[in-house]
C-alpha cells in the first residue's frame, strides 16, 4: 500500500497543507504534481493520487487554496476558485510553490515529473506549463484552456497532453480555439483527445454526471501517457 504523509508549506503567508503520496519500494520515483479541481482538495483526489502511486508514482495532491480556505460547499468552491481563475499570475506562482515542495523531497526523481490537473486542476497545470518549467509532460483533463498570459515561442519545454469535452459549458469551444492558436505559435508539443457525450466532471465518483466506463478509459490513457512520456505533436483522437 502507497504511504501517505501532511506536508505543510506556506505560500504568500497561506498556510497550505498537501498530502504526499509514495509508492511502495524504493525510490526516487517518477513523480507527478496534482492538482485538485475547483472544490478543493479532498476524498476524490486522494483516491486520484492513490491510483497514481499503485502505479508506481510518488504524487503531491496539491493544496491550492489553505487550510483556512478550504471550501466547505458549492458557493464557497466558487467564491475561492475565483480568486486564481481571475489571476493568472498568482495561480501560476502557487502551482510553482507547490512544485518547488514535491522538488524538496529525495524520494522524488528530479528528471521525471509530471503535472497533472482536472478542471480548475487543469488550468493550473497549464499555466504551469507557461512558465517555462522544465517537466516530463503536462496533463490537463477537462482543464481551463484561456489565458491572460499566453505562450510566446520556446515558453513551453514539456509535452502537453489536453483531454476537451467537445460542448462543455465550462470550457467553451471558444477557449479551445485559443488554446490550439497559441499552441500553434508558440510550437507547443501537444496531444488533444476530443471526448463527445459527456459531461464536465465525468471522472469524478462524487459528480452525478460520472461516467465509469470513460473515467476508466481516461485513466488508462493518462497511465500510458504517464508511461511513455515521449513528445507528440499535433495528434487528435476523439472518443
Amino acid at each position: 500500500m502507497p504511504s501517505q504523509r501532511k506536508i505543510h508549506h506556506i505560500h504568500l503567508n497561506t498556510e497550505l497543507e498537501s498530502i504526499l503520496l509514495l509508492p511502495d519500494g524504493k525510490g526516487p520515483f517518477p513523480a507527478v504534481l496534482l492538482f485538485h479541481e475547483y472544490t478543493g482538495l479532498n476524498e476524490t483526489v486522494i483516491n486520484h493520487a492513490k491510483r497514481l502511486a499503485a502505479s508506481g508514482y510518488a504524487v503531491l495532491a496539491a493544496d491550492f487554496y489553505g487550510l483556512r480556505n478550504r471550501p466547505s460547499n458549492t458557493d464557497e468552491a466558487r467564491s475561492t476558485h475565483r480568486i486564481y481563475r481571475n489571476d493568472r499570475l498568482l495561480m501560476r506562482k502557487r502551482a510553482r510553490a507547490c512544485l518547488d515542495v514535491l522538488y524538496s523531497h529525495p524520494e522524488v526523481d528530479l528528471s521525471c515529473i509530471y503535472a497533472l490537473g482536472f478542471s480548475f486542476g487543469g488550468g493550473a497545470a497549464l499555466e504551469l506549463a507557461r512558465t517555462g518549467v522544465q517537466l516530463q509532460g503536462v496533463a490537463s483533463v477537462y482543464g481551463y484552456l484561456d489565458t491572460s498570459n499566453p505562450a510566446s515561442s520556446g515558453d513551453v519545454k514539456c509535452p502537453l497532453l489536453v483531454i476537451h469535452i467537445k460542448d462543455d459549458p465550462v470550457v467553451p469551444e471558444q477557449h479551445l480555439r485559443m488554446f490550439e492558436k497559441e499552441a500553434y505559435s508558440a510550437e507547443v508539443d501537444y496531444e488533444l483527445l476530443l471526448l463527445d457525450n459527456v459531461r464536465h466532471g465525468f471522472i469524478n465518483p462524487e459528480a452525478e454526471c460520472f461516467d465509469a466506463r470513460l473515467a476508466d478509459e481516461i485513466w488508462k490513457k493518462i497511465l500510458n501517457w504517464l508511461e511513455n512520456g515521449k513528445p507528440r505533436h499535433l495528434n487528435t483522437g476523439v472518443l
